[in-house]
């Protein structure tokens, strides 16, 4: 009877050891995943209230972009994260034409680009040198000739913690025209 036992705690020992990294790569899926979840519904908020500041304020933008980090926990934007606000005027085709263009002078992953329009020859102190022929784009909703709308972006390389099973970490965006 005894040695019965014995060999069923056993064969139970090689059971969790076969079984025991598999759960622990499920348990870590789900834990990545909901803070996956967590950080872009932080990234979301980041760029809707980014927006409604610029959209209805005068405060200048590094004075904005100082306050969403500051409320932007658990995310380090100013390590791992960027934003972006650019001002934007409508023309009469519909299209928009970029006014200006701004990121924080002090901080942020400056390599993660803005999707808005990434072509800015040159940053001084956090504002785009938008060239003489202002750039035009072509956004999802056309805006009536002389309308200003603001876009404000957030961009987050997310680091996953099962770095083993992925082979590149996805970069987290938001962004919000007002």
């Amino acid at each position: 009877m005894r040695s019965a036992r014995r060999r069923l705690r056993g064969a139970a020992l090689v059971e969790l050891a076969l079984l025991l990294p598999l759960l622990l790569l499920l348990t870590l899926g789900v834990v990545d995943f909901s803070r996956a979840i967590q950080y872009n519904t932080v990234l979301v908020n980041l760029s809707r209230e980014g927006a409604n500041l610029s959209a209805r304020t005068t405060e200048a933008p590094e004075s904005i972009f100082r306050a969403l980090v500051d409320t932007a926990t658990p995310l380090a934007m100013n390590v791992d994260g960027i934003m972006y606000i650019t001002r934007l005027v409508g023309r009469a085709d519909g299209r928009a034409t970029v006014a200006e263009q701004y990121r924080p002078a002090g901080g942020g992953k400056t390599t993660l680009p803005s999707r808005i329009w990434d072509d800015c020859p040159a940053w001084s102190a956090g504002r785009c040198a938008v060239p003489e022929s202002a750039p035009v784009i072509t956004l999802a909703v056309a805006l009536r000739e002389g309308e200003t709308v603001f876009a404000v972006e957030a961009i987050y390389d997310y680091r996953v913690l099962t770095r083993y099973v992925f082979d590149d970490d996805p970069r987290l965006y938001s962004v919000t025209i007002l």
